[in-house]
């Protein structure tokens, strides 16, 4: 499992995150950060392949990926 943070803090509204997301997983909200941007939004987390292309692109640091381990019970079943 897949989880995407985005700090709303240091999120410009650049997009840059939106356009190199090869999944469509992130897309443009109509949230504003304290500093008066247009910040980008997770849309479709389950599409996310943790390939962290937006980690790797974003300029301000703002997003993070954290891989979580399944439990034990949905790997047996």
């Amino acid at each position: 499992m897949v989880e995407i943070y985005i700090d709303e803090n240091l999120c410009k509204g650049c997009y840059y995150c939106v356009e190199i997301c090869p999944r469509g997983v992130l897309g443009k909200s109509n949230i504003l950060s304290p500093k008066g941007h247009l910040i980008a939004k997770v849309e479709h987390p389950e599409k996310c392949i943790a390939c962290r292309m937006c980690e790797r692109i974003c300029p301000d640091f703002a997003i993070s990926i954290k891989i979580t381990k399944k439990n034990k019970e949905s790997k047996e079943n």
